[in-house]
């Protein structure tokens, strides 16, 4: 489709398109049609039949756009501003030791992924850190992690320990730079939770995100996610039919391969179709045209059974575009020294 998508004409005329392509008539009063993008946006055409208003066409969040407007919240809260770079503890700090050839990249345009691993790590270390002062004020001789990972401890006391963990260093106190570690702390692990949510399917969990990230993109200025996730929200809880809110739940993500920790949300699959389709696909030099992407889309799945084949009859390990994940055991324990040294985690009055 050579259509342009960003007017409300361009977005009726593609879904026309669609439907056309997919042989969907008029779903009648009693059937709606999920569509997964974005933001929540759409405009009423001025037509004298549902059909040709849409009025079928219940518009749902992507959850990895939901998930992208997340990691990009927090860079908006604890990267972008200057001001908060001079703290020894901030993240801009952390950064440094995490990836220190690219904190120009982080402050500029980081992109997705590159704050998603961020925040990950440096949640890994804080986290260390926090295990580390909770076992040793609980065992003097527990006073460094690998003492307390010998300890055979039992599992309930671990648990234990967790719960104390998350209900003391997420808090706030006087101390401004122990608040605003825990502050960080606090925003990590709730990007951490959606993250490990929508990996596991776990609907629910994710659904219960959606208030504290709303207050949260507000506060950063997203204020279109803000509205249309609060509009969805109230959709979702108190507008819709019970049982057209459960179908929604239900899919919001899908598990293409079966595994455990395969979910992913429904417009990552798009998006990684339009990475063979634009990218992978697309044709080098003069051929990487719009026709020419439209003239061999057809056969993206032709090409992919052909690498699928030759992998297959040679043997060959590894088949899949994923990079496998970086060693970071060395940077995670040089960081937890540099939180340890900083006191990140003591808060001291005064």
């Amino acid at each position: 489709m050579d259509i342009k998508q960003s007017t409300t004409d361009g977005n009726m005329e593609v879904l026309d398109n669609l439907f056309r392509q997919g042989g969907i008539g008029d779903p009648g009063d009693n059937h709606v049609i999920l569509i997964h993008g974005d933001l929540l946006t759409k405009d009423w055409r001025i037509e004298h039949t549902p059909k040709n208003r849409f009025q079928y066409v219940i518009f749902l969040p992507g959850l990895f756009h939901y998930k992208m407007a997340c990691a990009d919240a927090i860079w908006r809260t604890y990267i972008q501003p200057k001001e908060g770079r001079d703290d020894e503890n901030s993240l801009y700090q952390h950064t440094a030791v995490l990836r220190p050839e690219e904190t120009g990249k982080m402050v500029s345009k980081p992109g997705f992924w590159r704050v998603h691993d961020i925040i990950h790590h440096d949640i890994w270390a804080s986290m260390l850190d926090c295990w580390r002062i909770e076992a040793e004020s609980q065992n003097p001789e527990w006073s460094t992690l690998e003492n307390f990972a010998v300890s055979e401890l039992k599992w309930d006391d671990v648990v234990a320990m967790s719960h104390t963990i998350v209900r003391k260093y997420p808090s706030t106190g006087r101390d401004k730079q122990f608040e605003n570690q825990m502050l960080r702390n606090r925003d990590e692990l709730m990007y951490i939770d959606v993250c490990q949510a929508m990996n596991t399917g776990d609907i629910g969990r994710v659904e219960a995100s959606f208030l504290p990230w709303i207050y949260v993109f507000k506060a950063t200025g997203k204020h279109k996610y803000a509205s249309q996730m609060t509009k969805f929200l109230v959709n979702l809880q108190f507008n819709w039919p019970k049982k057209l809110s459960d179908i929604i739940r239900m899919n919001l993500l899908c598990n293409l391969s079966g595994h455990a920790l395969a979910f992913r949300a429904v417009d990552w699959v798009v998006e990684r179709n339009n990475l063979y389709t634009k990218v992978i696909y697309r044709g080098g030099g003069p051929n990487g045209t719009i026709e020419h992407i439209i003239k061999e889309s057809p056969l993206i799945e032709v090409y992919r059974n052909c690498h699928v084949i030759i992998e297959n009859g040679f043997h060959l390990q590894h088949q899949t575009i994923r990079h496998a994940q970086p060693d970071m055991t060395n940077t995670i324990r040089k960081l937890s020294m540099r939180i340890k040294e900083k006191y990140a985690h003591i808060k001291t009055f005064g």
